[in-house]
């Protein structure tokens, strides 16, 4: 067999070499895996990417990736309206996704872990001098067709609202502020939501001399992370441990009540 040149020689060696680590390359990224999602649209809460602190559901991110090197995420920066964010899970376009309510139709679509972020409570808003008082949902039925609820389109309030029936809902838009706005006007009764989104966006609209909430608390419920099916179980373990470490410390607390003190 005959002897290459030195130069050839070298040549040789140093494209087995670039081919071995490309061969590696792979298999060293997997090892660090990048967990697609996405912002929320509407929800300063969850996601202010205008503002200086970029809401709980980044600040969470960014905790799991302190506490697990080997977990990253992705496109925490580009908004989504939650049925968008829904079908994209399902169909294992997004890996994960902060701060979803768990109902029985997005069980059927995907996973999720149950640790809770936060816990909000459920409340409604009336115009400021609507002397009305409800006790529960079926109050609200009894008054008739005339006592109309908006309440935001696509979101897992609207889902609990048609199930318990014999409502009738103005579902038309994702916006709180607009949905308030109609309220002020007279279109619509009782706007239905959750507490700490009201008090905040009735406070950025300046509608606090012209809408008030009903003290009743009508329900609670924890917003988990959700969680493609296509995501492998040993990742999903990682991200239920960081979680949970962080809840157990009492660092979840702490960062929905810093946005709730702002």
């Amino acid at each position: 067999m005959p002897r290459l040149p030195p130069l050839a020689l070298a040549l040789a060696v140093a494209s087995l070499a670039c081919s071995v680590g490309l061969a590696i390359m792979p298999t060293a990224a997997a090892a660090t895996p990048v967990l697609r999602t996405a912002a929320q649209g509407n929800n300063t809460i969850k996601f202010n990417l205008n503002g200086e602190r970029k809401g709980v559901c980044v600040d969470v991110f960014q905790a799991i990736e302190r506490i697990d090197p080997g977990l990253r995420f992705s496109g925490w920066d580009q908004p989504m309206s939650l049925p968008r964010v829904e079908t994209a899970l399902a169909d294992h376009q997004l890996d994960v996704f902060c701060g979803l309510i768990r109902t029985p139709a997005r069980d059927a679509k995907f996973s999720f872990i149950d640790v809770p972020v936060y816990t909000v409570r459920h409340r409604i808003a009336v115009r400021m001098r609507d002397n009305i008082q409800v006790r529960n949902l079926d109050d609200i039925r009894k008054l008739g067709p005339g006592a109309v609820v908006m309440v935001l389109k696509g979101t897992a309030h609207e889902e609990s609202l048609r199930r318990h029936g014999g409502l009738t809902l103005d579902a038309s838009t994702q916006h709180l502020d607009v949905h308030l706005r109609k309220l002020v006007h007279g279109r619509g009764r009782f706007l239905y939501h959750t507490e700490t989104a009201l008090l905040r966006t009735i406070d950025m609209e300046k509608l606090g001399s012209q809408v008030k909430l009903l003290p009743v608390v009508l329900k609670e419920d924890n917003m988990l992370f959700a969680v493609s099916r296509g995501v492998p179980a040993a990742t999903v373990d990682k991200l239920r441990h960081a979680l949970q470490q962080m809840a157990d410390r009492g660092e979840l607390k702490k960062i929905h009540a810093d946005y709730n003190e702002e």
